[in-house]
């Protein structure tokens, strides 16, 4: 006798066609409806309410009075919450992200009274290859997925997938959808008939899932009337969830053992379910600024955060996971993929404005407790102070950049025992935020006016990263009436007005602004280097397809306006100017080219002191429509594949597609070697490292397997469209107009370009993660100088050894201990990491819940960490010593 389990659930989009708001509506009477029929059909036994609870809490806000209801159907397992708590994108969010939404997620459930003990990955559009790891690290029994998975990769929808480490998680795909049965019907029995072949040729024991619900779907009050009418040989009927059918399945494989098969690596197939090859670039404006909050709020807000902690300053972590929940909603996956709607980008926007002003008020009330508790007796009337921060657990070995405005321009910079450090102030007069949480502490509110006055001026400097402490800080005094004579000596060598060079790379500009770049140390010249290109996107907001009568053009062949605007020993920075000159629209699926339109893009190009990079700032004033443009950099080397950071490690893939269906046989839409990364990406060869390190674009693609391609805009003006050359037939979404994702206006984007020796990972890695966690600084002229307090003038609260990054510093949720979070991005092991700590305490491995398994020992300050799998991360708690 085979089981049939259906599972009666609903997927719900917390935005995509509507809103938030306009979606919530809707939440709130199939909630009442829910537990109406909960309540009163003991037959209707189980509901999956997809694997989230953000649209739980969105639902108690309206209806408070309705939580102790709730509570009992989720303790009662009747009603199954979490482990999310919004159902993300997978491919875009970082590591820390996805653990964070997690446990955010589970412990919302659990306070509800049960979190749902399996992974739920229904409707995100491909799978990423650290999805068994990150549910494993939660204890999860199993995940459910869909998409990115087809019949030819998998021979039964129950396999082993294989994790880093010794991680093997069990799966179970969705063989038709999670949503090809919205409901029940009178004739559902010849339906089911129907496709019990194919369920019986995919759950080859005897435990066959069949999904029961889709978008939307609310619950039907003949649901359980319905399954008791269907009859089927040798096949039992029964209404489950996805722990009793885990159970089910691992009872029956246990009492009939068989071998599963294994299967390891992301999944991105589109035989079954479009993939979407093209969200990764759609409104790229909002994602590179979504990439930097999801950086900063871990890698700079928290951390600064928790060293003030340890200096006895207030710190709640529920203010933290607010503003970590204004991030997760701009993750949900519709939500990420600005595949929506207008307004629902809108709302997307007005989000990441909040984490703006929120976490820049955090940064501010964590330099607000170190200047009100440092000694400042010291200081003079015509002294005030500088506050530089560190928030990485090593020295760093680039320059703060500092911004003050200052009623005197002749200062110098001083420690607290009088020592002047040197500065070099810079040529150009970059912008800084003048919002009232940023401007706090950098400058007074009025002196921004004060400027246009002239009774005051803005100065803008540079100082050695190297005299601030691993996570702390270093406090400076600013002395006026005092001429600087001391000035940082950097590497950077000005051979002539194009011809620059440091210890590691000699750079020319070209007349058509290209680069040419000679690695010093291998000897390796790169011609073109950083090469504009610019083509036709006849997509949506879904996918990128090209027109039928594409045409492509370069920089190559052009003559930009190229000024020097910052010439030192510690920097140069040459300003490209490109008037690009383009066809102004698609129409039909043909580029009009009778009518042109003119973008400018504006890259600034510098190269400092003792680095390895060559960084990018790159501004296009788009004026096109239904465009795509991308910067190429040419290897000299070539490989068939490509090397990309992701989720926790780094990832392998080929630079095409190997195997797909095809759309001549059936497949959703053809596969395209679009591809997203975290931080970098390279040629897979064992030569010298060429790769591109991006602190905003996530997508990249790979051209005659030597050129890397980083996605800098996508235009198009389609929430959905229909007959694309790429993906035929009906839309996906709606077929309105999305004017705002045709980009015409400003799209800013940061990226820098990295030659290694001898193919070292280690040193990009640590690279990266320099080029992407900003330096905080701020000048204080409003503060009492009279104070006898007790906080030093340089702290250091921590460092890690080489090799592991801290990817989280942060209050436990339950309790006062802090977490350290360690990610061995590398492909080896590390068995004597060190965590150095401040004082005495004591320190426990746990795992990511924040339970804790045994406690380590602590030498002199000194914690030697578990073993660090290659590509996995670890963590740890330290508590103060009683």
């Amino acid at each position: 006798m085979k089981n049939l389990h259906f599972i009666s659930h609903t997927h719900w989009d917390r935005e995509w066609l509507r809103s938030s708001d306009a979606s919530r509506i809707r939440l709130v009477r199939l909630f009442d409806q829910l537990l109406d029929i909960l309540e009163k059909d003991p037959e209707y036994k189980y509901f999956t309410f997809d694997g989230q609870t953000a649209a739980l809490e969105d639902y108690l806000e309206i209806c408070p009075y309705q939580e102790q209801r709730v509570k009992k159907l989720v303790s009662e397992k009747r009603l199954l919450i979490g482990p999310w708590y919004v159902q993300p994108d997978m491919i875009m969010p970082s590591g820390e992200s996805l653990v964070r939404n997690l446990l955010i997620g589970t412990n919302m459930a659990q306070d509800m009274g049960h979190c749902m003990n399996v992974g739920w990955v229904p409707d995100a559009f491909g799978q990423i290859k650290r999805t068994p790891e990150l549910f494993s690290q939660f204890g999860m029994d199993a995940v459910f997925i869909w998409r990115g998975f087809d019949y030819d990769m998998i021979d039964d929808s129950l396999f082993l997938w294989q994790g880093d480490g010794n991680t093997k998680l069990l799966a179970v795909h969705m063989a038709l959808g999670y949503g090809y049965y919205r409901g029940l019907t009178k004739e559902s029995q010849k339906d089911i008939e129907i496709h019990l072949k194919t369920l019986n040729e995919r759950f080859k024991d005897g435990e066959i899932l069949s999904m029961l619900g889709s978008d939307y779907v609310f619950p039907s009050y003949e649901t359980s009337s319905l399954l008791k009418e269907l009859s089927f040989e040798d096949v039992q009927i029964l209404q489950s969830n996805p722990e009793l059918y885990i159970k089910a399945v691992q009872e029956t494989l246990q009492n009939n053992p068989r071998e599963l098969q294994v299967y390891s690596g992301e999944a991105r197939s589109a035989a079954l379910g479009r993939m979407h090859a093209g969200i990764t670039s759609t409104r790229i404006d909002i994602k590179n600024q979504m990439r930097y909050y999801e950086t900063f709020l871990p890698k700079v807000v928290e951390p600064l955060g928790i060293i003030c902690k340890s200096l006895g300053a207030h710190y709640c972590q529920d203010v933290y996971n607010y503003f970590w929940k204004i991030i997760f909603k701009n993750q949900f996956h519709d939500s990420m993929y600005s595949s929506s709607p207008e307004t629902v980008n809108q709302t997307v926007e007005n989000r990441l404005l909040n984490l703006r002003h929120g976490l820049n008020e955090l940064v501010w009330l964590s330099i607000r407790h170190i200047i009100n508790h440092i000694q400042t007796a010291c200081l003079k009337e015509n002294e005030d102070i500088l506050v530089l921060l560190n928030t990485l657990p090593y020295q760093r070995q680039d320059y703060a950049f500092v911004s003050m405005i200052v009623e005197h321009q002749n200062f110098v910079l001083k420690d607290e025992h009088d020592q002047v450090i040197p500065y070099i102030l810079m040529n150009e007069d970059k912008e800084v935020s003048a919002e009232i949480e940023y401007y706090n502490g950098i400058h007074n509110f009025h002196d921004g006016g004060e400027i246009i006055e002239g009774s005051k001026y803005r100065v803008q400097l540079k100082i050695a990263a190297s005299m601030i402490p691993s996570m702390g800080y270093k406090i400076l005094k600013v002395c006026f009436d005092q001429k600087n004579k001391e000035t940082i000596q950097g590497d950077v060598h000005i051979i002539d007005d194009y011809h620059v060079e440091n210890q590691y790379l000699d750079m020319i500009v070209n007349d058509n602004g290209t680069l040419t770049v000679t690695n010093k140390h291998t000897k390796t010249t790169y011609q073109h280097v950083h090469t504009l290109i610019e083509s036709g996107d006849d997509g949506d907001e879904y996918n990128y397809s090209p027109p039928k009568n594409d045409s492509r053009l370069t920089s190559l062949n052009m003559k930009p306006r190229i000024e020097c605007i910052e010439s030192s020993s510690i920097e140069v920075v040459y300003k490209i100017t490109y008037d690009f000159i383009t066809p102004a629209r698609i129409e039909n699926h043909y580029r009009i080219d009778t009518e042109k339109v003119t973008s400018q893009i504006v890259s600034y190009i510098s190269l400092k002191a003792h680095q390895k990079t060559i960084d990018f700032h790159t501004s296009i004033l788009n004026k096109g429509k239904d465009h795509i443009i991308k910067v190429a950099f040419k290897d000299v080397y070539s490989s068939k594949e490509n090397l990309s950071q992701d989720h926790f490690g780094t990832i392998v893939r080929s630079n095409t597609i190997l195997k797909q269906r095809g759309l001549e046989n059936g497949a959703t839409e053809e596969e395209l070697p679009i591809y997203p990364m975290k931080r970098f990406v390279k040629l897979n060869h064992n030569q010298e490292a060429y790769a591109i390190i991006s602190g905003g674009p996530m997508e990249y693609t790979i051209e005659d397997d030597q050129t890397l391609c980083l996605t800098l805009l996508r235009s198009v003006g389609k929430f959905g469209k229909a007959d694309l050359l790429i993906r035929p037939g009906r839309s996906s979404g709606y077929r309105l107009d999305a004017p705002s994702s045709q980009l015409e206006k400003e799209v800013t984007s940061d990226y820098s370009i990295y030659f290694g020796d001898d193919n070292v990972i280690d040193d990009l890695i640590k690279q990266s993660e320099v080029l992407t966690t900003p330096i905080i600084t701020r000048y204080v002229n409003k503060l009492d100088k009279h104070k006898d307090n007790d906080l030093l003038w340089d702290y250091s609260m921590c460092q890690v050894s080489d090799g592991l990054e801290l990817i989280a510093l942060k209050q436990c949720e339950k309790d006062n201990g802090i977490v350290y979070r360690f990610n061995n991005n590398t492909e080896h092991d590390i068995d004597e990491g060190l965590l150095t700590l401040h004082k005495g305490s004591r320190c426990y491995y746990s795992n990511v819940k924040e339970e804790v398994l045994e406690e380590l020992e602590v030498i002199s300050n000194q914690v030697k960490l578990p073993k660090v799998l290659a590509q996995t991360f670890i963590t740890v708690i330290v508590k103060e010593s009683d």
